[in-house]
């Protein structure tokens, strides 16, 4: 179990209107040694936000009565910056989840699911947030970085990435925390295209807003996350950075599309900045 410092366990808050899947998880991670607080609504979720000034993680059940688990995700990220938040969803509610994720959710967990698998993406998210902690302290003292990852898209948590950058800027001093979400909006649709149109190729035609299309969507997305053929493509990321300004370069290795489609052959404009960069525009 990852420990937030040498003096204590990590501190969790667990919110789920189902009394027995609250109880499961709560038992599950003190058995753990987590210290684990609980709520069976949002609103009581949101006073122990507010009371709990050493909370490392929520994992929250998106479908709450009374306020929604996205409700909840906005309110308390307002008043705790950065703190991290896994959403609990069905299929049903998919399309939430994906909505939440846009919002600052950093994970979710698809019902039913095996404890072992909640387990692995607390952790996993538990560890980036106790080296974002340690990174935040030199941070602000740097005065240029460049930073090139490859990483399979298997492996790369959009919503975990988009927040290192955003973080990056805003404890570096580029920019104030008011402008952090603008900032982790645009990172993260750019992954998520990224990852889902270009390296699955996932065609847009089949994400609806019905929830069988959603469900259509969601399988497919996990298929071929496990096909080698899409799942080991390489989404690579250029992040480059001074006080005064920093670029972001995001490319994957799916097919692309021809770009004439979308801007016209006659314009000089984006004959000259569009046609090296597959599916984005450079602007």
């Amino acid at each position: 179990m990852p420990h937030t410092s040498v003096e204590r366990p990590p501190r969790i808050l667990i919110i789920d209107d189902e009394e027995a899947i609250l109880n499961m998880l709560c038992e599950y991670f003190r058995s753990l040694d987590y210290v684990v607080l609980e709520a069976p609504t949002a609103e009581r979720g949101i006073d122990l936000v507010r009371k709990e000034n050493g909370l490392d993680l929520v994992i929250t059940d998106i479908d709450l009565p009374g306020m929604s688990g996205i409700d909840f995700l906005q309110v308390a990220r307002s008043i705790r910056q950065g703190l991290p938040v896994i959403i609990i969803t069905g299929l049903k509610t998919l399309d939430y989840a994906i909505s939440a994720i846009k919002h600052g959710a950093i994970d979710y967990i698809t019902k039913p699911f095996e404890l072992s698998e909640v387990r692995k993406i607390v952790e996993k998210v538990l560890r980036h947030r106790i080296s974002a902690q340690l990174k935040e302290r030199i941070f602000r003292f740097t005065q240029a970085m460049s930073i090139n990852w490859e990483v399979p898209t298997r492996e790369l948590n959009e919503a975990v990435m988009a927040d290192y950058l955003a973080r990056f800027l805003v404890n570096s001093g580029f920019c104030d925390q008011e402008e952090y979400h603008q900032y982790y909006m645009a990172f993260i649709e750019t992954l998520i295209n990224a990852i889902e149109h270009g390296n699955l190729e996932l065609p847009s035609s089949i994400k609806g807003d019905d929830f069988q299309k959603l469900g259509e969507f969601d399988r497919l997305r996990q298929e071929r996350m496990k096909d080698p053929h899409y799942g080991n493509r390489l989404v690579k990321i250029s992040f480059l950075f001074n006080p005064e300004r920093f670029s972001l370069t995001i490319a994957d290795e799916g097919p692309g599309f021809d770009w004439r489609r979308y801007v016209g052959e006659s314009n000089q404009f984006y004959q000259g900045s569009t046609e090296a960069y597959g599916r984005g525009f450079l602007l």
